[in-house]
């Protein structure tokens, strides 16, 4: 019997160990936003501010967060068989982000009174060691890792206001609109 069912396996064969399992592309949908205001000192991990919290703006950083579905397109034909002990493969994003803003409901300056885009204020690592302004950032369309687990800091400190509360309204190509607050924060020179 052993024999036999090794002889049936060796003609009609064993599935493959596809990285996606029993699904031929795996994919993620964004279905919502946070952003969350961080302290962070060099070399260390970073801090969760909670309301009325101060933060030098050194070491202040803006984390935007898509939140994420994973979805699969079609069902890979298998020939009865599932490879279910295999890891997912990297899920890739259909969607691009055609523009964040990123303002305050507080004066930041006399350039930037309450409601108006920040995104000249606000550098990231582009990802290949280069530091740019978000709005450098998205002079073309971005796919949505470019935010995945970076943050955002301010170039300068607000004139205005020392209490600041940050908003983000981001919008993908296909016409999804998302929008998050992070809680007010007090920052420092």
């Amino acid at each position: 019997m052993k024999k036999l069912l090794l002889c049936a396996l060796v003609i009609v064969g064993l599935p493959a160990c596809d990285t996606c399992g029993p699904f031929e592309r795996q994919y993620f949908d964004v279905i919502g936003l946070s952003a969350v205001a961080l302290r962070q000192a060099a070399g260390t991990t970073a801090q969760v501010l909670t309301a009325g919290q101060a933060s030098p703006v050194a070491e202040l950083k803006l984390l935007l967060n898509p939140d994420t579905r994973l979805y699969s397109a079609a069902p890979a034909r298998t020939g009865g068989f599932a490879a279910v002990a295999c890891d997912p493969a990297d899920p890739t994003y259909t969607e691009m982000i055609d523009s964040i803003r990123v303002t305050s409901r507080y004066d930041f300056d006399a350039q930037h009174p309450a409601g108006t885009s920040l995104n000249d204020l606000l550098l990231l690592d582009n990802g290949y060691g280069r530091i740019m302004t978000l709005n450098e950032l998205l002079l073309m369309p971005q796919s949505v890792p470019v935010l995945t687990r970076r943050n955002l800091q301010f170039s300068q400190t607000p004139t205005s206001s020392v209490t600041q509360q940050f908003r983000v309204r981001y919008h993908q190509t296909n016409g999804e609109v998302y929008t998050a607050e992070t809680v007010p924060v007090t920052i420092q020179p």
